[in-house]
């Protein structure tokens, strides 16, 4: 989303990318923040209410796998998902209560990571249909209207504007961003 997407004149924004995993980045002063020992923008290990109540991580409650996973509870072959991101078809109350338990925890999960650091925007993306996406996104505003957010200033929770792709595309141009872009501690050329 950084390099190839359509960031706007957001500097600082929380990236979360639902696909098999769920995970994701932190955008600080347009650059990517991954912290000096890599665990910045680990949301996907980020704690959140689980089904139950009790917690657990981000990524048990609102990857794609976990969709699959009620699916095959069903009877139904989710292989789909992962063969045709652009179109999923009818899926029926099953992606309606991955909606619901994913927006919740991806609520929960932008409403802690804006108590540490002061967001402009919490994007998201994942290897999903736009209409799941967009669905998923308006979710996610009314999970966080229902949180106790008293003293906080949240970010404008916006759907992403690389897609399905953007993983592949972020893993492929760090070395290009580490090797020839200017890191914001250097001084001189390139």
């Amino acid at each position: 989303e950084l390099v190839f997407g359509q960031a706007g004149a957001a500097r600082d924004f929380v990236y979360f990318y639902i696909g098999a995993f769920a995970g994701g980045g932190i955008v600080l002063n347009g650059r990517l923040y991954s912290g000096p020992k890599g665990n910045a923008g680990a949301l996907g290990s980020m704690p959140v209410p689980g089904p139950d109540g009790k917690p657990t991580q981000l990524i048990d409650v609102a990857s794609i796998a976990m969709l699959e996973k009620a699916l095959s509870a069903k009877g139904i072959d989710g292989s789909y998902l992962w063969t045709s991101p652009q179109e999923w078809g009818d899926i029926g109350p099953e992606l309606d209560e991955w909606i619901v338990s994913a927006s919740r925890a991806l609520a929960y999960a932008i409403v802690a990571a804006s108590s540490v650091i002061d967001f402009e925007a919490a994007v998201i993306d994942g290897w999903m249909p736009l209409d799941v996406r967009r669905r998923l996104v308006e979710a996610i505003r009314q999970a966080i209207s229902g949180i106790d957010a008293e003293g906080l200033k949240l970010p404008f929770v916006r759907e992403g504007t690389v897609g399905i792709h953007a993983r592949a595309l972020g893993g492929a141009s760090l070395p290009l961003s580490e090797r020839f872009l200017v890191r914001p501690n250097t001084t001189g050329g390139a």
